[in-house]
């Protein structure tokens, strides 16, 4: 992280990430002790404290619902070597078509590959792709990883065609991301076949959603409104309920990263007493009790903890991630409401390292959920790949930031496991 002083009062923050290339700060806040940022693109929040003592800044930063324990060391900075050996490179062999997907008064900026003999196929087989939590552009771009990308770059190769586009306000898209509910994820995604459907090329295709983590919510959702889906491929998404996957994580993830037995229950119970109060209808009722239920929990937090984030900042970083539209939404979703309206076949892969999304719970929770019609189909299925975190890479530390340390982008047998299958339908 860089701090550079840009007049009198005002500050230009810039964090050095390799893995996420350098992008400048938005609402930068810094005291004498503290300092405090939001990396808008990526929606990062981070707050942290300055020690003397060690010249360290010690603080939170939360992504998606996720939090964790960041601290910047005084150093001389280096330049890393970051090796992504997935990452397609020309020449490209397959059709690239830059498109505009309009979804009401959103326009979403996406890419469509087809395999060179298109044409000749019958049916010709298309993927929609759905991203997960966060504010992602069309290659799911994270710590240098391009996961949407590699898998529409394999898709292509052997035969079967792929549309990726950027999430509402990010990239080539409009709209805004901060505003938008699940519903509005899940209407971008079925504009996204829609506009398949439209295109001559496509009419006769058959047109699926591949989704990963919340991506597999918006297609579960967008997969239950209409007969345009044929297919569906859920990838590390919610077999349970929205619920169950954030309290589940919010105890899996700091107990995996090496926090304590009652940090990590405290967390859990963080969540938990917030997703319980997110279930109250009336808002200004609901405001009042997470407001006390905060104010509760900060006072049995960690003296750690409290050194990192003020009750204020921690109040305000609660109640943005959860007190609206799309927080209510996610904790009040339950799998098991769409898969009954789906008839369509179904291949739900969890990796069995996730510690985002469980994945015993929630493979079993799709194979539970199938509708009648869906689990009649011998091609349906729910399946747990060992030794693969929630990106599908192939992992040791089972950690969130293990994620841009490792050089796997996207798993091939798992690719081969989504390839074979489309082919087969």
């Amino acid at each position: 992280m860089r701090v550079v002083q840009g007049g009198p009062e005002v500050y230009l923050t810039i964090l050095d990430i390799e893995q996420q290339k350098e992008r400048e700060m938005t609402l930068v806040q810094i005291s004498d002790s503290s300092i405090s940022f939001r990396w808008a693109n990526l929606g990062i929040n981070y707050t942290g404290l300055y020690s003397v003592s060690d010249t360290t800044i010690k603080g939170v930063m939360d992504q998606g619902g996720l939090n964790w324990e960041v601290i910047f060391h005084r150093t001389e900075q280096t330049a890393i070597e970051i090796r992504r050996p997935q990452e397609p490179k020309p020449p490209f062999e397959y059709y690239i078509e830059y498109v505009k997907v309009k979804n009401g008064d959103v326009e979403l900026g996406a890419t469509i590959v087809t395999p060179l003999d298109a044409k000749d196929q019958h049916p010709l087989k298309m993927v929609v792709l759905a991203s997960g939590s966060g504010p992602q552009n069309r290659d799911c771009d994270i710590m240098g990883h391009k996961p949407f990308w590699v898998i529409a770059d394999y898709l292509a190769k052997n035969g079967i065609g792929c549309l990726r586009f950027d999430d509402r306000g990010t990239g080539e898209s409009t709209g805004s991301f901060q505003k938008a509910t699940l519903k509005d994820f899940a209407s971008d995604v079925s504009a996204c076949v829609d506009h398949l459907r439209n295109d001559p090329l496509y009419k006769n295709a058959m047109i699926g959603i591949a989704g990963h983590s919340e991506g597999g919510m918006h297609a579960l959702m967008a997969a239950s409104k209409g007969k345009n889906v044929d297919f569906l491929i859920e990838l590390a998404s919610v077999g349970t309920s929205g619920r169950d996957v954030l309290v589940d994580q919010q105890y899996l993830i700091p107990k995996q990263n090496g926090d304590s037995e009652e940090e990590a229950i405290w967390n859990k119970n963080l969540y938990a007493g917030l997703c319980d109060k997110m279930m109250i209808k009336n808002k200004e009722q609901r405001a009042m009790e997470i407001s006390m239920f905060l104010d509760s929990l900060y006072s049995t937090s960690s003296e750690k903890y409290k050194a990192s984030t003020t009750v204020f900042n921690f109040k305000i970083g609660m109640n943005m991630f959860i007190n609206n539209p799309w927080g209510e939404q996610f904790v009040k979703f339950k799998a098991a409401d769409y898969l009954k309206k789906i008839k369509v076949p179904i291949l739900a892969i969890n990796g069995g390292s996730d510690i985002q999304v469980p994945p015993i719970e929630n493979s079993a929770g799709f194979e539970k959920g199938f509708s009648k019609k869906t689990a009649a189909d011998p091609r349906s299925k729910a399946i747990v790949v060992d030794r693969l975190n929630h990106l599908f890479q192939r992992c040791e530390k089972s950690t969130v930031m293990e994620y841009g340390e490792l050089e796997e982008t996207f798993n091939v047998e798992v690719l081969d496991i989504m390839t074979e299958w489309i082919k087969i339908l």
